[in-house]
């Protein structure tokens, strides 16, 4: 079931890129990454007048709140690894990128919220939270500083 609604999260956010990004948009785009092992990149936007600027965009359906802290850690760096093999393979491409990484809902705990979001900042990695309201990220900033 789980996986289930992964798979619905994961197409559902690839439809609305589709639709609304705008430049050259490639969908489970292909890519080699440093290792040489083959990967594909969630969403490709690339730049139509330029053509070297990218996003890259990593779509996870993680239950944050089901994760022990120490879990949530691995986790998270696990998938930045994974964002930045692709963004070293456009790296070596020759391009400029802008990653992401877009999850359904927000943990409950805000301090959850703010250990995850750190980890992918640290990295260069910004996060979306597809349920979160702008009052739930002005609230959130709130306590950030």
């Amino acid at each position: 079931m789980r996986l289930k609604r992964g798979r619905k999260f994961h197409t559902k956010v690839q439809k609305d890129w589709k639709e609304n990004a705008e430049g050259i948009k490639k969908i489970e785009k292909p890519c080699t990454k440093p290792s040489g092992r083959k990967g594909r990149m969630d969403i490709h936007v690339q730049d139509e007048d330029e053509k070297k600027l990218v996003a890259c965009v990593e779509i996870k359906a993680s239950d944050w709140d089901k994760m022990t802290e120490k879990a949530v850690i691995r986790n998270v760096r696990r998938q930045i690894r994974q964002v930045w093999d692709y963004i070293e393979s456009e790296l070596e491409r020759g391009k400029e990128i802008s990653p992401g990484i877009i999850f359904p809902k927000r943990p409950k705990s805000n301090n959850r919220i703010l250990l995850i979001e750190k980890l992918f900042e640290e990295e260069g990695i910004p996060v979306v939270w597809e349920d979160e309201t702008i009052e739930e990220r002005k609230n959130l900033q709130k306590t950030k500083y």
